[in-house]
């Protein structure tokens, strides 16, 4: 009996000890999950500083050209091309060439880098004498307004001819004949007043610089005067006087449709500057542009345009054509003109929210025009080539085969006012009209 009693003891004792250690081992599985505490000292946030970006560096130098000192783009160029040089720290020098096509070719092949006005038609449409390996039509851009040139038909002051209506049939028209522009507005003129070719006494000259003198000797009684040419100051101070014969389209737009259809390369505006006579005077208006290559560097082209927007107070004085590079008149250039504007020059119209979604359509139609005839004129020199034909100015058989070629494509004549659902006229009608009423010497 006391062993039972010992044994029951004993084993009283280990079930104590057992559950002890048991309780020992289930705290050390289990321990209390804690809660991560706060530091409580701030973090640093490291921030990343972006580069400023480096200043625009300007070219070594900047080649421009004109026709002569003594042309009004001569006097322009110098006068905003000088504090530019200055600003920037390029080189810039003005060349004059007399032959308007070498300008192209200049300009074309990226050795210089503007020239004004716009493509000579005569190179760009390859016309005789013009048609060279080098030359040809190009896909140019304006970049900014050289200037505006206002432009109309002139007779002495004491003329019985007061208006354009007064132009009759016998009337003594001088024309330079050498050259086809001033014979076709002159043609121009003479639509206005509804009178044909067949009906006017020409008199012809070899060059513009004896216009004034023929009026003034009484050689012939209505000629083509540019209002800023200084040959009509000495007619003006004559015992003759002067006087231009309005040119009203809102007056007479039956005679401004006229005019149109035969010089489609013209707007109308209101003479300001030029001798005094022509101030005030509705006229033919033409807004010249300064071209490039429509891939030049767009961002040069930017920062140009950008830098005469921001000097324009600066040099604006410095010639007549200066006051006309604004950007409202590169925008009415984008509206009207039948060369694209460079796309350094619409970014810069975007970013001060002038270039519209209509702008950008007619760019881009304006692009196809021109490159129509670049592929055809580049595909000619080819096929002249494929046939032994020599490719030169002088040659008749490679002038028919182009004439022939461009013809047969029914390329578009480049005109101004011309976009997307107007009417194009093709060059082909149109020359084979002119060619049909031009003057002879006769």
């Amino acid at each position: 009996m006391l062993k039972r009693k010992v044994f029951m003891l004993l084993l009283a004792m280990v079930m104590v000890v057992s559950m002890v250690a048991f309780a020992a081992c289930g705290g050390e599985e289990e321990p209390t999950p804690t809660t991560p505490t706060t530091p409580t000292t701030p973090t640093t946030t490291t921030t990343t500083t972006e580069p400023e970006p480096e200043p625009w560096q300007w070219p070594d130098r900047m080649l421009l050209t004109a026709l002569s000192t003594r042309s009004p783009i001569y006097g322009a160029l110098v006068a905003w091309s000088t504090p530019l040089s200055q600003d920037t720290g390029m080189t810039v020098r003005v060349i004059t060439e007399a032959n308007s096509s070498l300008q192209e070719v200049w300009v074309k092949e990226g050795r210089f880098f503007t020239k004004a006005p716009f493509q000579q038609r005569a190179s760009m449409y390859g016309n005789k004498g013009f048609a060279t390996r080098d030359a040809g039509a190009w896909v140019s851009a304006v970049w900014q307004t050289a200037g505006i040139s206002n432009w109309g038909p002139v007779v002495l002051g004491n003329s019985d001819i007061k208006t354009i209506h007064d132009v009759k049939p016998g009337v003594k028209a001088i024309v330079m004949t050498t050259s086809e522009s001033p014979m076709q507005s002159m043609g121009a003129f003479l639509a206005w007043a509804d009178v044909s070719w067949e009906d006017v006494i020409v008199m012809p000259l070899g060059s513009t610089a004896q216009t004034a003198r023929f009026l003034q000797d009484g050689k012939g009684e209505i000629a083509l005067g540019y209002n800023t040419s200084s040959q009509w100051y000495e007619v003006e101070a004559s015992p003759f006087g002067l006087r231009w014969l309005a040119l009203d389209p809102e007056a007479d737009p039956e005679g401004a449709e006229r005019f149109k259809a035969a010089y489609p390369w013209s707007g109308f505006g209101v003479a300001a500057g030029g001798v005094p006579t022509s101030e005030g005077v509705p006229m033919a208006q033409t807004m010249v542009p300064y071209i490039t290559r429509f891939d030049t560097d767009p961002e040069f082209v930017y920062q140009l345009v950008k830098w005469v927007d921001e000097n324009f107070e600066r040099f604006k004085d410095g010639a007549p054509w200066c006051k006309n590079m604004t950007l409202e008149n590169l925008v009415v250039l984008a509206e009207e003109f039948y060369e694209p504007i460079h796309d350094g020059a619409a970014r810069y119209l975007e970013e001060k929210g002038l270039w519209t979604p209509e702008l950008e359509v007619r760019q881009q139609y304006n692009v196809e025009q021109l490159t129509l005839w670049v592929d055809a004129y580049q595909n000619a020199i080819k096929m002249a080539d494929d046939r032994d034909l020599k490719v030169d100015a002088d040659s008749d058989e490679w002038q028919e085969f182009w004439e022939n070629y461009r013809d047969s494509l029914e390329l578009p004549l480049l005109v101004n006012f011309q976009g997307p659902g107007i009417e194009q006229p093709i060059h082909a009608s149109y020359y084979e009209w002119w060619d049909s009423v031009k003057p002879g010497l006769r």
